[in-house]
């Protein structure tokens, strides 16, 4: 990816320019909450860079993936590939390899499709990509991702399929092998037994459903993630793989302590700081939502105003949220 510094350059500057541009009229309601859920999430850690920088530039990696996304060939092979062992031992014994959608999220087929057609996983089965049902039926309509995707001998499943825990823990115990973003938060129906994290700064509630089934069946976890390194080149690490234990809070809690970690160097990189409201259950320093005739001269960014929802803004030094609407 010889060219993605000069592509995120451009795009940054793009995206600032534009900001600044929209800042007067509100930004897209989604910008918004992004930027609401950095600085909620980044400024009582107070990090050298500001949650502000954090989000532009976050938009502008954005912007440079997706780009990405309309020539799947550009993107051939990891410049950088660290625990390549440990993805070879999870799938020769089956197991999960789980990750977050962080990085360069559609080209983590790339080395396991190799390992796979290089015979480290059990003939005859399957490698699963497990995503939510729109994710699906988009992937499934872009020929060049479903070429790439056969290639490396992976399926799509459905996560919200009423039988997608039976099948998962199946294919396990048939010593098959898939790949699950952590922080997709869907399933069928409502989790019951949601689990409660650390994240940064707040706490989080999580699905359960996936540790169960693999402390149930006790097949290996290599959590993995992708990312760039500080010359921009593209990375991908394999961590090593360890078995779930009954405890499920302190099951789910080792498996998000690597990318907790990893999240805090790049924060930029994750790509749903724009839905991670969704999933607080606290945040560091609660503040309760305003109401002020006054308060567009306390915000430095406001929303788009839209038809039966208003308009929200933010006080990017405070992280308080004003109801304008």
């Amino acid at each position: 990816m010889e060219d993605f510094h000069t592509l995120y350059t451009l795009h940054r500057e793009q995206v600032r320019e534009e900001l600044f541009r929209d800042k007067t009229d509100g930004i897209q309601l989604g910008f918004f909450y992004a930027l609401m859920n950095i600085v909620k999430e980044l400024s009582p850690l107070q990090p050298e860079t500001s949650p502000e920088s954090v989000w532009m530039d976050y938009l502008a990696f954005l912007r440079t993936v997706d780009e990405h996304k309309k020539s799947p060939y550009s993107f051939m092979d990891w410049d950088e590939v660290e625990g390549i062992e440990h993805l070879q031992a999870t799938l020769q014994e089956g197991g999960a390899l789980l990750t977050w959608h962080y990085g360069f999220v559609r080209h983590n087929m790339i080395t396991i499709g190799q390992e796979i057609r290089a015979g480290h996983m059990k003939s005859g089965l399957p490698f699963y990509l497990v995503a939510e049902q729109g994710t699906v039926e988009q992937e499934q309509k872009l020929s060049s991702w479903n070429t790439l995707r056969q290639f490396a001998g992976a399926d799509l499943l459905n996560a919200e399929d009423e039988m997608i825990g039976i099948r998962l823990y199946s294919h396990l115990r048939k010593g098959g092998s898939f790949n699950l973003f952590v922080d997709g938060q869907t399933g069928f129906n409502a989790d019951n037994r949601a689990v409660e994290l650390p994240f940064l700064s707040s706490r989080i509630r999580t699905r359960s459903g996936i540790f169960r089934i693999l402390a149930k069946t006790r097949k290996p976890v290599c959590p993995y993630f992708m990312t760039l390194t500080e010359d921009f080149r593209s990375k991908i690490v394999f961590l090593p793989p360890f078995i779930l234990e009954g405890d499920i809070q302190e099951s789910a809690g080792r498996v998000y302590e690597p990318f907790r970690h990893q999240l805090l160097k790049q924060p930029a990189l994750w790509r749903f700081w724009d839905r991670h409201h969704q999933q607080v259950i606290h945040w560091k320093e609660d503040e309760p939502t305003l109401h002020s005739a006054e308060a567009e001269s306390q915000v430095d960014w406001f929303s788009k105003p839209l038809e039966g929802f208003g308009q929200l803004g933010l006080n990017t030094a405070s992280g308080m949220i004003y109801n304008l609407g």
